[in-house]
């Protein structure tokens, strides 16, 4: 009997297909009652043109269904990362992410390190950005400058990423670091409605989501689909 109330749930949801309904359709990933502070990405910045290369990362995808939550990790990983690749080095970029409620904060340091960070719309820029220039800073502290030298990509979510994670959940009750902010107004600052206004000219989104390693086969197709139909991704 759960597992009926489960399936109903997920063809009323509009996540999943009936055999008996053919003409029901997927949903595009959805967050109901969503965390304020999705993601935190820490990359290194390769250069204009270059595949930027995830150093490690954190993510609470539990405001996510469970039958969304793989496909929405997928997009927004491909959205920081395309994020990141697009932010001139020392300076910093927010971005819409390609999902309605959902915004991607980018800091490039001067030396390469970069930090993405996805948060919801209402989440403020300046924290956002604290909490990135903060985690950059850790990471170069805990590494102590060996991510300079490192040659493969690596997801692992290291503590203090995830101390930051939940820290940062309720920007309300951080700590506002003068300081550190006055190092970030210093930065250049550019905001974006939709990821394509950061492509060269001549890039299109459409050849970047196939050519990345960051969205499996469905996802892209799921894509392709999505966009067709107007259901998702459409700032992108």
């Amino acid at each position: 009997m759960k597992l009926l109330r489960r399936f109903r749930r997920h063809i009323v949801s509009g996540k999943g297909r009936s055999a008996l309904s053919p003409e029901v359709v997927q949903s595009p990933p959805s967050a109901t009652d969503m965390v304020k502070l999705v993601c935190l990405v820490i990359f290194r910045h390769e250069g204009k043109g270059k595949n930027a290369l995830m150093i490690c990362q954190v993510q609470d995808m539990s405001s996510f269904s469970y039958f969304s939550r793989g496909k929405a990790r997928e997009f927004l990983m491909f959205g920081c990362r395309t994020t990141c690749e697009r932010t001139p080095v020392g300076q910093r970029v927010t971005v819409n992410s390609g999902y309605k409620d959902f915004v991607a904060h980018s800091l490039v340091r001067p030396d390469g390190l970069a930090a993405v960070a996805v948060t919801d719309e209402e989440y403020p820029k300046k924290i956002a950005y604290q909490l990135l220039y903060l985690a950059l800073k850790d990471t170069d502290l805990k590494l102590k400058g060996k991510w300079k030298k490192v040659t493969k990509e690596s997801k692992v979510s290291p503590p203090f990423l995830e101390k930051y994670l939940k820290q940062y959940q309720e920007p309300s009750k951080v700590d506002k670091q003068g300081q550190v902010l006055k190092e970030i107004d210093e930065l250049k600052y550019q905001l974006c409605n939709n990821l394509t206004l950061l492509l060269d000219r001549g890039e299109k989104l459409d050849d970047l989501v196939f050519k990345s390693e960051d969205m499996s086969e469905t996802a892209k197709e799921f894509y392709v689909y999505s966009k067709k139909h107007n259901q998702c991704c459409k700032s992108w």
